[in-house]
């Protein structure tokens, strides 16, 4: 594959990182979406003069949240 290619590139690593597991993101639209959530807050924390790791951990902890809601709403 070229450089100047569009396709896109798999989006989880090919091993399983320890003690975390793998995620298909499936659709275009549905990574697009993740992609522009996390940047989002990145762009918030890094304006009102957060840290990067601050802003990395916001990241990190919006999306557990996310998980959390999204398996609540599984079981209902």
């Amino acid at each position: 594959m070229s450089r100047s290619s569009t396709a896109i590139r798999p989006t989880m690593a090919r091993s399983r990182p320890l003690n975390m597991e793998r995620v298909n993101l499936g659709s275009l639209a549905q990574r697009e979406f993740i992609e522009m959530q996390a940047l989002g807050i990145f762009a918030d924390m890094t304006n009102g003069g957060c840290t990067f790791q601050q802003a990395l951990a916001a990241i990190y902890l919006s999306g557990m949240s996310a998980a959390t809601h999204a398996m609540k709403e599984r079981k209902q």
